[in-house]
């Protein structure tokens, strides 16, 4: 955990007070300080530099409002001037985690997923936690994507960490996608070359699993082996899922130039809070 705590950027939207409420929460029970920021981007005429002060103080009251019925004792709310996505990630340089609201945070309502998400999932250096409701709220289970990659690795350290202060339990989820067409023999057998194949992901994903239960004793963590494509396999488990975590590239066939795919896909469609781990 981080010494600078958890920052969360607020706009006064639905999702932000979501995105909020979450924060309270993990910085309550990770025992972190809660940095609240309200981005104001340079207003176009050079006599209005920057919003009035209604305008601050009626977002600082939502946002207050918002801590507080959240019970967030260690909080600041904080007002910056500037370009929104980079001044998000100056603040929250060294911080454990950026949150951020799945929508808001633009001059459009950001229709679909919000670009300051994306963008700042793409580019931060730490780790970035987009919130959406989950939609199963009666469970627990932290869900990770492994595929043997150092993003992916890191992600899995993210979601231990965190399940180790929060009493949460981990799975890990390493998916193999086999051929459209299974072959199979006379006798129902699949070829031997696809069997090692398999034996291979099973042993990958073993020793993924050795290795988070060595560093990280306290914690419950299981593994799942999935027969589908990474993205589709993580966008499935986090309909029962508390949160997310995946690392913010992969094995793609094109190295994942900008955003994972699979992390793309995971933001655009996961039933649960995604956390994007650099």
């Amino acid at each position: 955990m981080s010494t600078h705590g958890i920052v969360v950027g607020y706009d006064g939207s639905p999702d932000a007070d979501v995105a909020a409420t979450w924060a309270a929460d993990a910085a309550r029970v990770r025992g972190e300080k809660l940095a609240v920021l309200i981005v104001a981007e340079p207003m176009e005429s050079p006599r209005s530099p920057s919003p009035p002060e209604a305008w601050w103080a009626e977002i600082e009251q939502t946002a207050q409002a918002t801590l507080d019925a959240a019970g967030a004792s260690d909080s600041t709310i904080e007002r910056h001037v500037g370009a929104l996505v980079p001044t998000l990630l100056d603040a929250a340089r060294g911080a454990s985690m950026l949150v951020l609201g799945s929508r808001g945070h633009s001059r459009v309502g950001e229709l679909l997923l919000g670009s300051v998400s994306q963008s700042a999932a793409r580019r931060s250096h730490g780790p970035v936690v987009v919130v959406r409701n989950a939609r199963a709220s009666d469970t627990s289970r932290i869900v990770v994507g492994v595929d043997g990659s150092e993003p992916s690795m890191r992600a899995l350290g993210f979601a231990c960490g965190h399940a180790a202060v929060t009493g949460q339990p981990v799975v890990l989820i390493r998916a193999w996608k086999p051929p459209h067409t299974m072959p199979v023999d006379k006798r129902g057998d699949i070829p031997a070359s696809l069997s090692e194949t398999l034996l291979e992901e099973e042993q990958a994903m073993d020793r993924s699993l050795a290795e988070a239960r060595t560093s990280f004793p306290e914690v419950a963590i299981e593994g799942e082996l999935i027969a589908t494509a990474a993205d589709q396999a993580l966008v499935d488990a986090s309909s029962t899922a508390a949160m997310l975590v995946v690392g913010s590239r992969g094995h793609g066939a094109v190295a994942e130039t900008v955003l994972g795919s699979v992390s793309h896909h995971a933001l655009h469609r996961a039933q649960c809070p995604v956390a994007v781990v650099h």
